[in-house]
């Protein structure tokens, strides 16, 4: 599932470029472009995101803001406003504001903004979401890897965020230094053979429980690829799209 983003910004043309922008990267965005259409949105769902200008119609967003953290204290938001001096950054997190960005801004760097927010919510959902891996089934939460009514073992936390990350990347390359930094590794992984130590030590869990099953191919000078069939577990343990 795609995390969300809103924007709440009364500029109509830098609404639409970041519609754009956004669905490019993979997230699925909404613009509003009033306090009021906030307000109504909010009755029906949350976004992962606020992206919030300060000049708004009828009021500032830091006045919104400081509603919003009244009901909800933990939302993401992400000033951006053409109010950049120092002392109205300083305001915006003052307000409850998690980043502050002034305009004009690059696209790239927004990106990596709105990306640092996200990975709260990511983290969430990968920590929520069982898999199947063959005939074995991934319980994160649990932090178990077997067969449904068969023998299992229990993993550590750092071979549970590495099955994570090439589950819910199954068929793609995942480089060695997103594996390090997934598992939390402090060392530099270009200089280090920390993560293929890990690696080999989760296909020998792997192996143990399906020798037959090929899950992880090392991609030499890549990184390594999911390659068993993978599916999603709906909540029950039934399988998911």
């Amino acid at each position: 599932m795609a995390e969300t983003i809103w924007i709440l910004d009364d500029d109509a043309e830098l609404g639409a470029l970041l519609l754009s922008q956004f669905a490019q990267r993979g997230w699925e965005a909404r613009h509003l472009s009033h306090p009021r259409e906030l307000e109504l949105a909010l009755d029906q769902s949350q976004p992962d995101l606020l992206v919030l200008d300060e000049l708004l119609p009828e009021q500032r967003g830091t006045d919104v803001l400081a509603r919003l953290r009244r009901g909800l204290p933990h939302l993401p938001v992400l000033m951006l406003s053409a109010l950049g001096a120092p002392r109205d950054r300083v305001a915006g997190l003052e307000a409850g504001a998690n980043d502050y960005l002034g305009k004009p801004f690059l696209f790239r760097e927004l990106q990596l903004r709105v990306e640092q927010l996200l990975k709260p919510a990511q983290i969430s959902r990968l920590g929520a979401q069982a898999w199947q891996l063959g005939e074995l089934q991934f319980q994160p939460q649990q932090l178990w890897l077997g067969h449904p009514r068969g023998a299992g073992l229990d993993l550590s936390r750092g071979d549970v965020a590495l099955l994570q990350l090439l589950c819910s990347r199954a068929g793609e390359v995942v480089s060695r230094q997103d594996l390090g930094q997934a598992s939390g590794s402090l060392v530099d992984v270009e200089q280090s053979r920390s993560i293929d130590v890990r690696l080999s030590r989760l296909r020998r869990l792997l192996a143990e429980l399906e020798p037959e099953l090929n899950v992880i191919e090392t991609v030499r000078g890549r990184g390594y690829r999911l390659v068993a069939p993978v599916r999603r577990l709906q909540p029950g343990g039934d399988p998911g799209s």
